[in-house]
């Protein structure tokens, strides 16, 4: 059998059940038996036996929920249905169950519209088929918001793992690729070496031999040593230019993790040895990012420090990374250039500015760049450290049904006949208790994004509920026991979303039940019969207690989610970055070797020519200015060849 077919991804390839396929079922019916031993007390002999035909066949058929999930879908909704019809009774656990793992099933295999049609399908047949036995319109609201919740929270959660499944199945395919990925990853950096290579010296070498060649002729000694003294200058740009280009623009370290307050300090630190004075600040708390953003980042700030050297020589330059809920802004902002140096200028193609833009726009993120007051510039751009929103998507409908559900379960428990937790409540209480719990559950919107804060606010609002609860109508306790599917959630999403894998999460449970024991607790107080110490203490560990047993497996379950979610996408994006940055580190490598052994040593010659001719007598000058014009050539010629090699 495949790695494929044992996660599900096979098809139809896998003929024979996996171990999961038969646990999950053996499980299953192990529950409903047992739960409608307990629900539904003595059966006859004639409904235990469809009980138990019902169950029975409903987990078998999910056997081959992951070869054929729409035939096990429609074989478990007709044996479900069919099973509840004939019991006729609400307590059985006989109908509705298994179809719910069919429906993931259906949901992770299957396409968006395929989805949605089986999941009103199922919630379809499962209201008809207990349609008999409902006690009033009320029951029937109840039961069908239970229903329908459950539903879409379980079609949301397979169309998320469909979609997690796709990343996956891609990362694989570029881990797979992996040759293709470090050739990409060369190439592109062969090209952008290349363009810097023409940029820095191409374009001011050629201006050297021509203007040096032309004062040499001219024989006049004033035009001489001016000409020696541009091309001492320019030279100097141009050797700077290229030792930034050899020393300075490091690869992106797989070692760093994915972290800029690990990848700037060597760039500034670099240009710092040259004699550019660069800053680096960070703001807000350092996190990672995707490799895709770190790397955007790190260009767009090694562009515009290249800019800022070229443009601005002697300039002080600052670089601040500035980390933002959902963005990290980066900018290099410099001072006004030198006069005494500003020459330099020039240097690069005029492609700098359009190339960050375009960087930035790459992952979904943004590129200013502009003059600054007093003659300086500037470069800022925000970037997501996620990849970006191309609209909602099945988490925020996710969180939005999680969010109604939670809301509208204990407002229609709280009032609705036959037995409503709030008995002939006066509208005012009625009013404040369907704005409470709909309060209560607006918090869970922002469960990914700012779990633990949701969380916090969630602990405060059912404290305050507890306090008011005792203070005035002890009976809306009740209401919020029947809302703690919120506090549940909100554990597991602390579980789930808080921070990486090493993060401290446990004590979310501690932190959820602290509400349950301290309201458990005013309630009894508040009672004439129970303010006894002895009563107290019975409050703080039943509730608290209680609360603990119910939300740490919720905790437990984000944990293992999180754990597994992440450990193979990290480390295959990183073993994804590390291979592209090997080939870029040995491109980088191999351009060094060249232009050191090369370019940079007919460079310095036209240097110290330029300068030791300035210095000489002026009748040495037009023949110094031959001398540097053939080191321009020379060098421009061995710039051609590495040109030319790197197209090979």
């Amino acid at each position: 059998m495949r790695p494929g077919d044992r996660n599900g991804d096979g098809g139809d390839a896998a003929r024979w059940p996996v171990p999961a396929d038969v646990a999950v079922p053996a499980l299953l019916a192990l529950a409903q038996l047992g739960g409608t031993w307990l629900l539904a007390g003595a059966l006859d002999r004639t409904a235990w036996a469809l009980v138990w035909a019902g169950v029975l066949g409903g987990a078998g058929a999910l056997v081959w929920r992951r070869r054929a999930p729409l035939a096990v879908l429609a074989a478990t909704s007709a044996v479900g249905a069919a099973a509840a019809l004939a019991v006729h009774d609400a307590d059985v656990l006989v109908g509705g169950v298994a179809e719910c793992v069919a429906l993931f099933s259906v949901a992770v295999r299957r396409d968006r519209r395929t989805a949605v049609a089986a999941a009103l399908a199922v919630w379809a047949v499962t209201f008809l088929a207990f349609l008999p036995v409902r006690h009033g319109v009320a029951d029937v609201l109840v039961a069908e918001l239970i229903d329908g919740g459950a539903y879409l929270v379980i079609l949301a959660l397979g169309q998320t793992r469909r979609q997690q499944r796709a990343r996956r199945r891609a990362l694989a395919g570029r881990l797979a690729a992996g040759d293709a990925e470090r050739r990409d990853a060369a190439a592109a950096e062969r090209r952008r070496l290349a363009r810097d290579l023409h940029d820095v010296a191409g374009h001011h070498l050629s201006a050297v031999a021509v203007h040096s060649t032309a004062a040499a002729r001219v024989r006049d000694p004033a035009v001489a040593r001016g000409a020696l003294a541009a091309a001492a200058a320019t030279g100097r740009e141009v050797l700077a230019a290229l030792a930034h280009l050899v020393d300075v623009v490091d690869a992106v370290d797989a070692d760093a993790g994915g972290r800029l307050d690990r990848l700037l300090p060597p760039l500034c630190d670099g240009l710092a040895r040259l004699g550019v004075p660069v800053g680096l600040e960070f703001e807000g708390r350092a996190r990672r990012a995707r490799p895709e953003t770190v790397t955007a980042a790190y260009r767009i700030a090694q562009e515009a420090l290249t800019n800022a050297v070229r443009y601005a020589p002697g300039a002080a330059v600052t670089v601040a990374v500035r980390y933002a809920p959902g963005r990290v802004r980066i900018e290099v902002v410099n001072t006004a250039p030198d006069p005494a140096r500003a020459g330099g200028g020039g240097l690069g193609g005029g492609r700098g500015i359009d190339g960050m833009r375009e960087r930035a726009a790459g992952v979904g993120g943004t590129l200013a760049a502009g003059p600054e007051p007093g003659g300086g510039w500037a470069v800022r751009a925000d970037l997501p450290p996620g990849a970006p929103r191309r609209g909602p998507g099945w988490p925020e409908f996710l969180d939005g049904a999680v969010a109604a559900f939670c809301a509208l379960l204990p407002g229609l428990l709280a009032f609705l006949p036959p037995d409503p937790i709030v008995r002939d409540p006066s509208p005012t209480l009625a009013a404040l208790v369907s704005v409470g719990v709909a309060v209560r559950a607006a918090p869970l919107w922002w469960r990914r994004r700012a779990p633990w804060r949701t969380l916090a606010a969630l602990v405060a609002l059912d404290l305050a509920w507890s306090a008011a609860a005792a203070a005035f109508a002890p009976v809306a306790w009740a209401v919020l026991v029947v809302g703690s599917p919120a506090s549940m959630i909100a554990v597991y999403a602390v579980a789930r979303h808080a921070g990486p894998r090493g993060a401290r999460t446990w004590p979310a449970p501690l932190v959820a039940a602290v509400p349950w024991a301290a309201g458990l607790t005013a309630v009894i107080a508040v009672d004439p019969d129970g303010g006894r110490p002895g009563d107290l203490a019975f409050g703080v560990l039943v509730g608290g207690g209680g609360a603990l047993l119910v939300l740490t497996p919720f905790w437990a379950w984000g944990r293992a989610v999180a754990l597994r979610a992440g450990r193979w996408e990290a480390g295959a994006l990183e073993t994804v970055e590390a291979r592209a940055a090997e080939a870029v580190r040995a491109e980088r490598h191999r351009i060094a070797i060249g232009l050191r052994g090369s370019v940079l040593d007919h460079a310095t010659r036209l240097v110290r020519t330029a300068e030791a001719g300035a210095a000489a007598p002026a009748a040495e000058a037009p023949a110094a200015l031959e001398r540097v014009a053939g080191h321009a050539r020379a060098a421009l010629a061995d710039m051609r060849a590495l040109l030319d090699a790197l197209d090979n």
